[in-house]
C-alpha cells in the first residue's frame, strides 16, 4: 500500500480542520452571549427601632424618607466567542426587579468608557419604568463589559405576579445567534472546552505521526503578515489606528502604520507607491474624505463609513447655534463679531484646514456651498499678523487636532471637525447647524448636512492573500463596525444595501 505524500495529508489537514472550525462555528451554542451577574444586592440603611446610635442614615426622595431602599450592582459582559452588535439585539436587555421601584440608575464602569456614553446619553440611554430597566443596544466587543448601580424601593403588599419571587432578578433580551444567561462564577475552564481542546489534542497528534515530525502550521483565515502603510484623512486616523491595532492583535507577524497627511496627501502617496511597485499593489492603503479626483485612475475606492462633522467655536463665543446663511457671512467677511451673531464681545477668528484636507472639501461643499477665503490673514490665527489688509482673520493648519488645538486656544475661534474628537477637545464646543445636531442613526442625518463619506482606496486589486488585501476585507467585520460606531460613524457595511443609502456604490 503507497502511502500519501506530505502534501497530500496537508491538504487532508486542512479539510479536517476546516470541518471542525465550521462545525464549531455554526452549532457550538453560545458564540454570542451576554453573561450577567448579580455582584450586589442589598438593603441600605437601618430601622430605627434597631439603631442603637444617634447617627443615622436616611434617604429622601422628593422631601419623602425611603426606609426601604435596596441597592442592587450588576454586571453585564460578552463572554462568548463573537463580538455583539446593535442588529443583533431582537429584544433589548431589560431587567425586572419583581416587587420593587426603580429610583435611580447610574453606570459606575464600563469597558471600554465609551460604553458609558452610549448607555446614559440623553434620548437613547437607559429607561426605567416601575420595577423595569430597559438597557440599550449598545455593541459589546470580546470582554467588554459594564456595571449598573441600580437603586430601588420595595412595592406596598409586593408580590411577583408572574410566580417570581419578591426582590427576584429577572434579566430578558433577545439576541440572534446566541443567548444571555446569568453566570455563576468568573472565567473558568468549561467542559466543553476541556472536550474540544482533547480532540485538538488528538488531531495534532495524530497528523504529527502522520507527517513524521514535520511541522504545520493552521493560519487565521483573515490574517496575512508582512507590512503595510495606510494614509490620508486625519478626521478618520484614530478609528483606523485603533482598527489596526485590533487586527495585529489577531494577526501575528501584521504590522500595520497609520499615516494622517490629509486625504488629498495620502492619495497622492499611494499614486506615487503604484507606480513604482515592482508587481502587483504596494503595501499602501489611501483613506479619504472625497472621492480620488479623475487624475488618480488607477485608484479604486470602497465606502467603509460615514463620518459626522461639526462646526466648532470657543467656548467663549457665547453661541451655540447657526444657520447656514449666517455662516456664509462669517466666512467672507459679513460678520466679524460675534456680537453680531448674538454672542460676546469677541472677534471671529476663522481657523481653517490646508488645502489637502478632505474635511474642507466636505465643508466646502457641503455647507459653505463655495470656496472658504482664500487669503490667509493670520500666522497665530487670533489676529491679522500676515495681512491687515483682508476681510476676514483666517488661518490654515495641517490636521484635525492642530485645528482643535487653536480653536481652544483662541477666544474668538470657529472651524469644523470629526464629531468626536471635537467631544472631547478642551475649550471647544460643537455648535448645531439649523438648530439639528449630528446623530449617529442614519435616520436622523437626513436633515443635517454636515457630514461626508470615508473611501478606503487600493492601487487596482490587491494581490489575493496580501496583507492590503486581508485588511482591507477586515474592515466590513464586527470589531471593526464597533470601533466605527464608538467614534460615531456609521459603518457602510450596515447600510450599502439600503435604498438611497450614501454608502451606496
Amino acid at each position: 500500500m503507497t502511502l500519501p505524500d506530505t502534501e497530500t495529508l496537508l491538504a487532508a489537514a486542512g479539510l479536517v480542520v476546516t470541518a471542525v472550525l465550521w462545525a464549531v462555528e455554526r452549532f457550538l451554542p453560545g458564540r454570542k452571549r451576554i453573561g450577567y451577574r448579580v455582584q450586589m444586592d442589598t438593603a441600605i440603611g437601618m430601622n430605627p427601632r434597631d439603631a442603637h446610635s444617634l447617627v443615622q442614615l436616611r434617604l429622601l426622595r422628593r422631601d419623602q424618607e425611603i426606609t426601604d431602599a435596596t441597592l442592587a450592582l450588576l454586571r453585564f459582559e460578552n463572554d462568548g466567542g463573537k463580538d455583539i452588535v446593535r442588529q443583533d439585539y431582537q429584544e433589548p436587555l431589560t431587567v425586572e426587579f419583581t416587587g420593587r421601584t426603580v429610583i435611580g440608575v447610574e453606570v459606575p464602569d464600563a469597558n471600554p468608557p465609551d460604553l458609558m456614553g452610549m448607555l446614559t446619553r440623553n434620548g437613547g440611554g437607559l429607561r426605567h419604568s416601575g420595577g423595569r430597566l430597559v438597557v440599550p443596544k449598545v455593541p459589546l466587543n470580546k470582554r467588554n463589559h459594564f456595571k449598573l448601580l441600580v437603586l430601588l424601593s420595595a412595592d406596598e403588599g409586593s408580590g411577583g405576579g408572574d410566580g417570581s419571587r419578591p426582590g427576584e432578578v429577572v434579566v430578558g433580551g433577545f439576541i440572534s445567534g446566541g443567548r444571555i444567561r446569568r453566570n455563576t462564577q468568573r472565567w473558568g475552564p468549561r467542559k466543553l472546552s476541556l472536550a474540544l481542546g482533547g480532540v485538538c489534542i488528538i488531531l495534532v497528534g495524530l497528523l504529527s505521526g502522520l507527517l513524521l515530525n514535520k511541522q504545520t502550521v493552521v493560519v487565521n483565515a483573515e490574517c496575512a503578515t508582512g507590512r503595510l502603510t495606510v494614509d490620508g484623512s486625519t478626521a478618520f486616523a484614530p478609528p483606523m489606528r485603533e482598527i489596526a491595532d485590533q487586527y495585529e492583535a489577531r494577526c501575528r507577524g501584521a504590522q500595520i502604520d497609520v499615516a494622517e497627511s490629509g486625504s488629498l496627501s495620502g492619495l497622492g502617496r499611494l499614486s506615487k507607491a503604484g507606480k513604482s511597485a515592482p508587481g502587483g499593489g504596494p503595501a499602501f492603503l489611501a483613506v479619504s474624505d472625497v472621492a480620488a479626483p479623475s487624475i488618480y485612475r488607477r485608484l479604486e475606492g470602497r465606502r467603509v463609513g460615514v463620518i459626522l462633522l461639526a462646526l466648532v467655536v470657543n467656548e467663549r463665543t457665547g453661541v451655540d447655534n447657526l444657520t447656514t446663511e449666517q455662516l456664509r457671512g462669517i466666512y467672507d467677511g459679513r460678520y466679524t463679531n460675534w456680537k453680531q451673531l448674538g454672542g460676546n464681545d469677541l472677534p471671529v477668528s476663522i481657523i481653517g484646514r490646508d488645502a489637502a484636507s478632505g474635511t474642507r472639501r466636505a465643508f466646502e461643499t457641503t455647507v459653505l456651498r463655495g470656496s472658504e477665503p482664500g487669503t490667509v490673514s493670520s500666522y497665530d490665527c487670533s489676529g491679522k499678523d500676515r495681512d491687515a489688509t483682508a476681510h476676514v482673520t483666517r488661518c490654515e493648519v495641517n490636521s484635525t487636532g492642530s485645528l482643535l488645538d487653536a480653536v481652544g486656544r483662541v477666544p474668538g475661534g470657529i472651524g469644523y471637525a470629526e464629531v468626536y474628537a471635537a467631544a472631547k477637545h478642551p475649550r471647544v464646543v460643537g455648535i448645531r447647524l439649523n438648530g439639528r445636531e449630528p446623530d449617529i442613526e442614519w435616520g436622523g442625518q437626513r436633515n443635517y448636512p454636515f457630514w461626508t463619506v470615508e473611501y478606503l482606496y487600493t492601487y487596482g486589486q490587491p494581490e489575493d492573500g496580501s496583507l492590503a488585501a486581508k485588511f482591507r476585507a477586515f474592515m466590513g467585520s464586527d470589531t471593526a463596525k464597533n470601533i466605527l460606531r464608538k467614534y460615531r460613524h456609521v459603518p457602510c457595511a450596515d447600510q450599502s444595501a439600503a435604498p438611497g443609502s450614501a454608502c451606496h456604490s
